[in-house]
């Protein structure tokens, strides 16, 4: 299944500082509207610098259901139709993938710790609500778009710190 994300896998990898905080945005996890206020960008290799960064984590099957319908407004598509092309492995996209892909590319550029955090937190971060109230059409979350993200946060324990390269290690066979 990991031959799925290799799209995913080899894009640019970004973190940002907003405020006091260092943080990897993901799509459909605030992604937008911490972009909109990011005070520093870290591209890549400049990654491998830091000492910490935050990684905040949505309910997967929210995320996913969100981040199909955001595929589809962005290109124009019929929710239905993408549904259909993800069930039959015809399609992958960042805004419904796997949170654990997100960490899998952050990991090529960054080996220090992190702490994962509750979606919630953003409000600790900004204010900004780029996307807030959007219609979509909802939808069955589909498992192995949801279960590795699901298996970290029952898991472990948010808001601890951890060496990335841990949560890497532990969790990459629920993709296999």
């Amino acid at each position: 299944m990991l031959d799925h994300w290799s799209k995913i896998l080899t894009r640019d990898c970004k973190v940002i500082d907003v405020g006091d905080y260092t943080v990897y945005p993901i799509h459909r996890v605030g992604y937008t509207s911490l972009m909109s206020v990011a005070d520093n960008i870290y591209t890549n290799t400049q990654i491998a610098s830091l000492t910490h960064i935050d990684v905040l984590i949505r309910d997967p099957e929210d995320r996913f259901v969100s981040g199909v319908n955001e595929y589809c407004r962005q290109n124009d598509l019929d929710v239905l139709e993408v549904y259909k092309k993800i069930r039959k492995d015809e399609l992958v996209n960042s805004h419904f993938a796997p949170q654990f892909i997100w960490l899998m590319n952050l990991y090529r550029f960054y080996k220090g710790e992190i702490t994962i955090r509750p979606f919630s937190f953003i409000a600790n971060i900004t204010q900004e609500h780029r996307r807030k109230g959007e219609p979509f059409l909802d939808l069955e979350p589909i498992k192995k778009f949801t279960e590795v993200d699901a298996s970290i946060i029952k898991n472990t324990t948010v808001r601890r710190r951890f060496h990335i390269k841990d949560i890497i290690k532990e969790y990459k066979h629920v993709l296999s």
